[in-house]
This record gives C-alpha cells, sequence and structure tokens, in this order.
C-alpha cells in the first residue's frame, strides 16, 4: 500500500509540470536572418528561431530582437496566446547602413571645405553616402585662419558641421549687402565678389568698394578696413533713369570664358551668374569672347541709355582642341595671392582651370611669410592637388654673426702687443 501511494506521489509530480506547460499559450518567434538574440523586457529567452512560454500580461509583451550589425527590433503583442495556442512572430531585419550625411556650413559661407583632404566644395554642402568613421574635415576662407576638425560620421545618420571662421591677422573683411542682391563688387578695382557676402583677405586701410549691377547706379564708397574686423556696408541701389549709361549682360555656354568690350578684358563669365558691365556709354559696342578649346565668338551690340541689353553666346567647341589639366592649390595659412606663369590668377585656396600640358612656375605671396616659388608639370587631363606650407618671416631671416669682426680685432691687437710672438 505504501509503494502504491509513493508512486501515485511521484507521478503526480511528473505530471503536474507537464499539464501546466500544456494549459500555456506560445510565441514563435523567428528573424530573417536567423540568430538574433531574443529579449522579454530585460530577460534573455534565446536565439531566433525560439519558442518562448507566453505570459499574461495586462500591458502586452513587448519583444526585443538583437543581432549585431543590424538594427535592433521591437515589438509589443497585445494579448496573451490561448492555453495551447502559438502565435508566430517574424522580424525582418534591417542592416545598419555603412554610410552616413555630413552636412557642413560655415559663417562666413562660401569657404573651401575637404574632407580625408580630398577634391574641394564650397559651403554650404552636403556629404551624402560618407562611409562611416571618423574623418578630417577642413576649411578654408581667404582671410580666415584654416578650420580644421574630426568629424564621427554615425551610421544612417546626419551629422551636422557649422565651422566659425576666425578673421586671419594682417587682414580684415568687408560685408556687403546690398538691396537687391547679388550686385558685383569691386575693391580698389578689383572684382571681389557678390553681394550679400563676406568679402574676406582684405588688407587694413582706406578701401575703394564699386557696387555694380545691371538696371541700377554704380555705388561707390570709401570703407575703412580694420586688422581681424568686419567692416559692414549696406546700401540701396538706385534703379538707372533713361538719362544714364547703358549695361550689358553677358551668359557663356560653356561659362569661363574671358570678354572683351572693345578690346578691353572686363571679367569671366562664372555657372550661375552672367558677367554684368555697367556704365557702357550709349552706342555701338564690340563683344569679344574667348575660352580654351572653343571658337572665338565676336559681336556688335548696341548700347542704349538706361537700357540693359542680354547678350547669350554659345560657342563652338574648336575643331583642334587641346586637352587641358587643372591645378589646385592650397596654402597653409590660406589667402596667399596666387602669381601664375608671372599672371595674378587669385588666392589660396585657388584653382586654375584650364592648364594646357606642360611646365609652368606659380609664386605663392602672402604678407608676413616669405616667398614661394615652384614649377609643376602637367600631362592631359590631370587634377594636381599642391599643398603648401609657407614659412615666416623670421624664420628665413638670417642671423647676424659677429664672429667674423671680433676674430678682426683680436688679431689686430695681437699684432700691436705682441709683434714679436706672431
Amino acid at each position: 500500500m505504501l509503494y502504491l501511494l509513493a508512486f501515485c506521489v511521484c507521478t503526480c509530480c511528473i505530471l503536474s509540470p507537464v499539464s501546466a506547460e500544456e494549459r500555456a499559450g506560445y510565441f514563435e518567434v523567428t528573424s530573417v536572418p536567423e540568430g538574433g538574440d531574443v529579449f522579454i523586457g530585460s530577460q534573455f529567452m534565446g536565439e531566433t528561431p525560439v519558442l518562448i512560454p507566453a505570459r499574461n500580461q495586462t500591458n502586452g509583451t513587448q519583444i526585443r530582437i538583437m543581432m549585431q550589425g543590424f538594427e535592433i527590433w521591437e515589438q509589443n503583442i497585445a494579448g496573451t496566446p490561448a492555453p495551447g495556442q502559438i502565435v508566430p512572430v517574424k522580424a525582418s531585419l534591417v542592416p545598419i547602413s555603412p554610410f552616413g550625411t555630413l552636412e557642413v556650413t560655415s559663417s562666413p559661407p562660401d569657404a573651401l571645405v575637404t574632407i580625408d583632404n580630398g577634391m574641394g566644395q564650397m559651403t554650404p554642402w552636403t556629404y551624402r553616402d560618407i562611409s562611416t568613421g571618423t574623418h578630417l574635415v577642413s576649411l578654408f576662407l581667404s582671410g580666415f585662419e584654416p578650420y580644421v576638425v574630426n568629424v564621427d560620421v554615425l551610421p544612417g545618420q546626419v551629422t551636422r558641421l557649422n565651422a566659425n571662421m576666425t578673421v586671419r591677422s594682417g587682414a580684415g573683411s568687408l560685408q556687403v549687402s546690398t538691396t537687391p542682391g547679388s550686385a558685383s563688387v569691386f575693391v580698389d578695382g578689383v572684382f571681389s565678389g557678390t553681394t550679400n557676402s563676406v568679402i574676406a583677405n582684405v588688407p587694413p586701410g582706406r578701401r575703394h568698394v564699386l557696387i555694380t549691377k545691371a538696371g541700377y547706379e554704380d555705388y561707390e564708397e570709401w570703407a575703412y578696413v580694420s586688422d581681424r574686423q568686419v567692416t559692414t556696408i549696406d546700401t540701396l541701389l538706385n534703379p538707372v533713369t533713361k538719362a544714364s549709361d547703358g549695361a550689358v549682360v553677358i551668359i557663356t555656354d560653356p561659362p569661363g570664358a574671358s570678354v572683351f568690350l572693345d578690346g578691353q578684358f572686363r571679367g569671366v563669365t562664372e555657372t550661375g551668374r552672367p558677367l554684368e558691365l555697367t556704365s557702357i556709354s550709349p552706342g555701338s559696342h564690340t563683344v569679344y569672347v574667348s575660352i580654351r578649346n572653343f571658337e572665338d565668338h565676336s559681336e556688335t551690340v548696341v548700347v542704349k541709355p538706361g537700357e540693359v541689353i542680354p547678350v547669350s553666346v554659345n560657342l563652338n567647341p574648336s575643331p583642334m582642341p587641346q586637352d587641358s589639366g587643372k591645378l589646385i592649390l592650397n596654402s597653409e595659412p590660406a589667402g596667399a595671392e596666387i602669381y601664375f606663369d608671372d599672371s595674378f590668377v587669385g588666392v589660396t585656396p585657388g584653382t586654375i582651370d584650364p592648364v594646357t600640358p606642360g611646365k609652368h612656375s606659380y609664386r605663392l605671396i602672402l604678407a608676413g611669410y616669405k616667398d614661394y616659388s615652384s614649377m609643376t608639370e602637367l600631362i592631359s587631363g590631370q587634377v594636381l592637388q599642391v599643398n603648401t606650407v609657407l614659412i615666416p618671416e623670421e624664420d628665413g631671416k638670417e642671423i647676424p654673426c659677429p664672429a667674423v669682426p671680433v676674430i678682426i680685432a683680436v688679431l689686430a691687437c695681437l699684432l700691436v702687443f705682441m709683434p714679436g710672438r706672431i
């Protein structure tokens, strides 16, 4: 009898858990790909595919799947499976993007930005599909100190960088604003940009500023520029009258063409910005346009008082084109004047395009630093970037050596006082 009682007790002990499992429901959790770690709350339940007994929870069941290289998958399932019921839970895991996005802005704008010393763009600029990880971001703007920083690009996210540029010592800036905007600005007779923008690397002192825009009267002002300071010019441009001179607005396809008016060079057309020639006296004028690897173009325009004459030129490719290259010159510090083959072409960072194949000379000049001269050679179609570190004048000065005069003086004394022993 005792043996029978013991058997019954043991049988009940064995069967009771089984019957409890039969009364439970289950979540059958699978994922693509398989092998994801499954969590309910903070408790690890196994790797997919896995069958998990359900718990009766009033707020539902939160299932989370984690797998290296994939985004975390989460789902909250309301209710509880009925006893013996199997509820399938299928997860499609999304790979973490190996790329991110980098948005670069600067104050002031229009700075040259490079990533990992690659090709440059002008701020504001958005780099898409940048590999994740740490990248070296460098910004250069004439008249400002270089801005160099390491930036971490996160996978699948947008990383934003705003660089506040610092004005370089030995130069000031002009912040020129006009109504309407997009007027051409000439500082001491040199085209320096358009409004509304900041013109950097302006030598301190009294500067002549000329603002021109087709259809409006020219504006002139003498502005005093201070070292490491920003001088502001804000003016309202007045529309021209019928008694005024006229203007010629020139667009070329392709851009980058040199424009001559009555035999005098007047500027170069740019992408997205026509070349505006203002204060043109009424009458007939000859417009001559030239660009490498395209046929020259010449035409006569008749300018009337107070009117704007548009000139659109589609240049024909030359039947005998010459392959050309491109030279990108950077300097540390930036803002150095560039003389290419003895001709002034701009300031660093600067791009010289096109450059004919062969050997060329260039020279970099910046106040307070030693002039740098070098030769370079380009082949057809080559894009060459040259980075130069300028040497301060203090480092390049020769230290006077008084040793020679002292030796001569000593020898003279020996000859006078000890003639018999020398």
